[in-house]
């Protein structure tokens, strides 16, 4: 039987063209597993979605939420050192995050904010933050001129330590990946031994 606090969870998005809209459904759901676990840290979020509640200090980066069309519901987060290069790992590979840095986020992927022509301009996304006291939208726009994780750029799909998508078949991003993956597998086989070298 199963418990009527909990609504059903939404069935997973599929890759496909940019969703613009926030899902009622979905927003719903990550709401009533963040009440149960009484939780308002943004990394609770991506565990929920994809039901691995793990430490964050394993986290990786995958694919660039805005170099690639992710689907709704994808965990993602803000790969950088605390002092605002790029990196692989979460907060790079320091801690567990830290607070009014702009250097340490997380979220789930809602969709895409698109511009008249179609083309990314920003994210949307659902997050969390001590004292917000439910699931927040937010638009994080593709904006250069801004820092760390007020820009969209700074935003990618977050991985186990093996590399693949945090949360496994609970992830929607998967199947993407695997396509991803196996182009990249593909191109660099057809790539001559000199130029890789």
């Amino acid at each position: 039987m199963s418990d009527p606090t909990f609504p059903p969870r939404p069935p997973l998005a599929r890759p496909g063209p940019p969703v613009t809209q926030f899902d009622p459904d979905l927003q719903a759901w990550l709401d009533a597993h963040v009440a149960y676990w009484n939780c308002f840290e943004c990394v609770v979020l991506p565990k929920v979605a994809v039901n691995a509640m793990r430490t964050v200090g394993n986290w990786r980066r995958g694919h660039n939420a805005l170099s690639v069309t992710l689907p709704p519901g994808t965990p993602v987060a803000s790969f950088m050192h605390r002092d605002g290069r790029p990196s692989d790992r979460w907060d790079g590979g320091e801690g567990l995050g830290i607070s009014k840095n702009d250097t340490t986020h997380s979220g789930v992927l809602a969709g895409y904010l698109l511009d008249a022509h179609g083309a990314k301009v920003g994210l949307k996304m659902w997050e969390l933050y001590p004292g917000c006291g439910r699931v927040r939208r937010r638009i994080v726009p593709l904006d250069d001129n801004r820092f760390g994780t007020k820009n969209g750029r700074a935003f990618h799909a977050i991985l186990e330590p093996d590399l693949t998508p945090l949360g496994g078949r609970d992830n929607p991003y998967l199947p993407l990946w695997q396509r991803l993956t196996d182009a990249e597998s593909q191109m660099q086989s057809r790539t001559p031994r000199k130029a890789r070298a």
